[in-house]
């Protein structure tokens, strides 16, 4: 979930007032629910509303590029309601004047024009006539940004629509407007298309062309990067009755512009104009091999890959994406991948990694009382990889610095989302999200059951479909969904590591700006969605762009429930959980918790408070630790007692100063029992053994990797070096839980080149 705005952040007062600004305002409108209005501004009124409103926003976002400063964006989601699953010729064509304040009018249809050049604000704004010349603003949301397609280009001046079962509305501003929070209820006119009124149509639209003359305009788009209008010049070009080889020609063609806005669905549809794929040109196997890889069906890509380079073995294009399609194969079959190269591939921007995904020993089933979760297969060990996922959709936060020198179209920015139903705002790339899901959805229609499976909340919704060969995303069922299944994300978990003395030692660099609370970073992981929540979790989670990567936080038998933190404990946790995720927490920790008496955790607290007090010796120190365990009810096997672990580690720090070797060893073992770590072994020092056994293990803590190298660094002093190796492998291990790879790992201090 989008970190929901917290009272001590920054905009909360003003982002509050919003939200009860739009609540009442909602309020009022749904109090004229059923009433036509009679004071709709006339023609000129709008047109010069609007065009004062254009200018107003233009000169504004001018004052933005030139300053360079980060305008948060404010989106607003409304009272839901499902897209149109109507066929048009089930539906009767109304006017303007017929539509009622707050209705979606179910059975009926727009014909509208626009008539001035759209601007973009939260929606692409423009405003619409129909017929009869009666006109009205029209607000279309969730669009692709500016960068990878312009508001001109969108609603596009003399554009004619059919907009399917419309929703007409009353803004917090008392502005009537025709709204589409479902832009699949669109149907977009092409200007020969027969339900164009003779009157709205072009000279153009009634002379017959070849299709070359359309073949040659839509190369023409292709090359100006104006991939949509070339994809409707490609289509006319179909309609003028070309022959079979001039078919082939424009559908290959076609099948690239649909490559150029991950349209991968319907690019393998254009190459499937000659169904064998023995008998396609290069063009047709090269680009119809790009669309399966884009949908991440690398085997198949696989195959397509082989028939290429075995018919045209001199495809330099081919033999190099048969080397990249074998290598996302193996990473899906192994589970192996290159981290260094993932660490240089975070440069990018936004940084998507080229990896497939991997989830060899898990699986999807119902988990009693919670719905469904991920269970292991087979046994397994600690630190063992389970998923390393890449993410269904990803909007990568950059600051504003970045976001002007980068050349990306992808690059997004944080936002403001309000939810006016749901009662809450979140702050980060949320609202940019559902869009993003929303478009790959209608864009892809194959996608949709793997999307469309996961949880959502109250709101039912339609699920992901298609009427008269258009595909219906239902975005407000995608937000719902969203809202419980996504999460903020760091630009790798190395960057976010807090532990001053791995830092020291290591010449990474983390990137501090992505540490910025309001640069909050969200995706989406189908397969990591079903890992259920728990405060004591037996999976950790860590982040290497767009990647998520899940390993055994400790041994695990097969059919073992995967689950791990989707916040940390804090007070008011079963709150967030509740608000965010409609749960309370059942966890030991918790289950414990709510056992243990105010009294008992005011008594924790007191104690807590003194060990910390200045001037505390170390003998009241551990007298104190001692007290506190008295307060626990159970052993710390069963439930962790995570707050003793820095107590314990105050001491260690401290006798490691004094180089009291076995009181260090002493206490960072009585920090590992404390969060349920059980370990023999190495109970006396100097230890009689040379093996450590971790018999259990505990609460995955991030201080554990400098736990175990200071056992390690103690035994090696001792001439222990059997454990001392022993120690640095535990290190390693819990690394890999922190941040996902062992790669960056570095037990040396300084470290060897």
């Amino acid at each position: 979930m989008s970190s929901t705005l917290d009272p001590k952040d920054d905009y909360y007062d003003q982002l509050t007032q919003v939200l009860t600004t739009q609540r009442t305002a909602t309020q009022n409108a749904f109090r004229r629910k059923g009433e036509r209005p009679s004071d709709i501004p006339p023609r000129t009124q709008a047109v010069d509303e609007f065009k004062a409103a254009a200018m107003s926003n233009s000169m504004r976002n001018m004052k933005v590029m030139k300053t360079g400063q980060h305008l948060m964006q404010t989106t607003v989601i409304g009272n839901p309601y499902a897209p149109s699953v109507a066929s048009f010729k089930d539906l009767k064509k109304v006017m303007l004047k017929d539509l009622t304040v707050e209705t979606n009018h179910r059975g009926s249809y727009l014909l509208l024009r626009f008539i001035c050049l759209a601007m973009r604000m939260t929606a692409i704004m423009n405003v619409a006539e129909d017929e009869a010349g009666t006109v009205m603003p029209f607000a279309l949301y969730f669009q692709d940004p500016e960068t990878t397609r312009t508001a001109e280009s969108i609603l596009k001046e003399k554009g004619i629509i059919i907009l399917k079962e419309p929703y007409f509305k009353v803004g917090t501003n008392g502005q009537y407007a025709v709204r589409v929070d479902q832009p699949t209820d669109i149907i977009w006119l092409s200007e020969d298309d027969p339900r164009v009124p003779k009157k709205w149509r072009t000279k153009s639209a009634s002379v017959l062309k070849p299709a070359e003359y359309w073949k040659k305009k839509g190369n023409d788009l292709v090359g100006a990067g104006k991939f949509f209008d070339a994809i409707e010049m490609y289509q006319r070009a179909l309609r003028s009755s070309p022959n079979e080889e001039e078919a082939e020609v424009l559908h290959n063609n076609k099948a690239l512009a649909n490559l150029r806005i991950e349209a991968f669905d319907s690019a393998l549809d254009d190459v499937s104009f000659i169904a064998n794929p023995q008998d396609r040109s290069e063009k047709g196997l090269y680009r119809g091999a790009l669309a399966l890889y884009g949908l991440r069906r690398f085997k198949e890509t696989l195959e397509m890959m082989e028939i290429l380079v075995r018919k045209y073995p001199e495809s330099a294009p081919g033999r190099c994406e048969l080397d990249r399609t074998r290598l996302r194969v193996a990473e899906q079959e192994s589970g192996v991948y290159d981290f260094k190269a993932l660490y240089k591939a975070t440069k990018l921007r936004p940084p998507l990694m080229d990896n497939a995904s991997y989830s060899g020993l898990i699986e999807v089933r119902i988990s009693p009382g919670r719905g469904r979760g991920l269970f292991t297969t087979k046994p397994v060990k600690a630190g063992e990889l389970l998923l390393c996922e890449k993410a269904f959709s990803y909007c990568f936060a950059a600051p504003p610095e970045e976001m002007w020198k980068a050349s990306s179209k992808s690059i997004s920015q944080s936002s403001f989302l309000i939810d006016v139903p749901g009662n809450r705002t979140t702050v980060g790339t949320h609202a940019d999200l559902i869009r993003n899901v929303s478009n790959k959805l209608a864009r892809n229609a194959s996608l949709g059951s793997s999307f469309g499976d996961l949880a959502h909340r109250k709101y039912q919704g339609v699920a992901c479909t298609s009427i008269d060969g258009s595909p219906v995303v239902d975005t407000f069922l995608v937000a719902d969904t969203i809202h419980i299944n996504c999460f903020s994300c760091p630009l790798t978990s190395r960057d976010m590591l807090d532990d001053p003395e791995l830092n020291r030692t290591s010449e990474y660099k983390a990137a501090e700006q992505h540490k910025d609370s309001m640069l909050r970073t969200t995706g989406i992981w189908i397969l990591a969605s079903y890992i259920n929540h728990s405060c004591d979790p037996t999976t950790k989670r860590s982040f290497i762009g767009d990647l998520q990567i899940v390993r055994a936080a400790r041994d695990m038998p097969e059919n073992t429930e995967l689950s791990f933190e989707y916040i940390n404990r804090a007070e008011d946790m079963d709150k967030k959980l509740s608000d965010g995720w409609g749960f309370q927490c059942d966890c030991v920790l918790c289950a414990d918790d709510r056992e243990v008496s105010n009294a008992l955790k005011i008594q924790r607290r007191k104690l807590i408070k003194s060990f910390s007090a200045p001037n505390t010796s170390n003998k009241r120190k551990k007298d104190i630790i001692k007290e506190l365990g008295k307060t626990f009810q159970r052993p710390s096997s069963e439930v962790p007692r995570i707050e003793l672990w820095d107590l314990h580690f105050s001491l260690v720090n401290d006798f490691a100063k004094r180089a009291a070797g076995e009181k260090v060893v002493d206490h960072v073992l009585a920090a590992f029992q404390s969060i349920g770590f059980v370990i023999e072994g190495v109970q006396e020092f100097p230890s009689q053994t040379s093996r450590i056994v971790v018999k259990r293990w505990g609460y995955p803590y991030q201080g554990a990797t400098s736990a175990w190298l200071t056992l390690r660094n103690v035994f090696k002093s001792y001439g222990m070096n059997e454990l001392a190796e022993q120690a640095k492998e535990f290190a390693r291990i819990t690394w890999m839980l922190q941040v996902g790879e062992d790669t960056t790992f570095v037990y040396d201090n300084p470290p060897k080149e």
